[in-house]
């Protein structure tokens, strides 16, 4: 089955995102709390926020930083919100 453009774009975006989040839960803790993971959240929020006002906006660096974002959600919702659905 062909993939459309932008459906094959999400799917792009999303191996992104699940690769990010599987990098950082092999360098870091599950999140604690919603308070920490919404810390965590906002601090790569700010980040990608400070990359869209610099003068001359990398789209790498922002795409970055939205993968970033993107991963850290994730996390958010496998460690705190899904956490007693998952399977053994």
């Amino acid at each position: 089955m062909m993939i459309g453009g932008q459906e094959w774009l999400r799917e792009c975006a999303l191996r992104l995102i699940s690769d990010e989040a599987s990098r950082a839960a092999t360098r870091f803790p599950p999140f604690n709390s919603h308070h920490e993971g919404y810390a965590i959240i906002k601090e790569e929020l700010d980040e990608l926020w400070d990359e869209i006002k610099t003068k001359e906006c990398d789209p790498t660096k922002i795409q970055k930083e939205a993968v970033q974002v993107a991963a850290m959600a994730l996390r958010f919702l496998t460690d705190l919100c899904f956490k007693e659905a998952a399977p053994e």
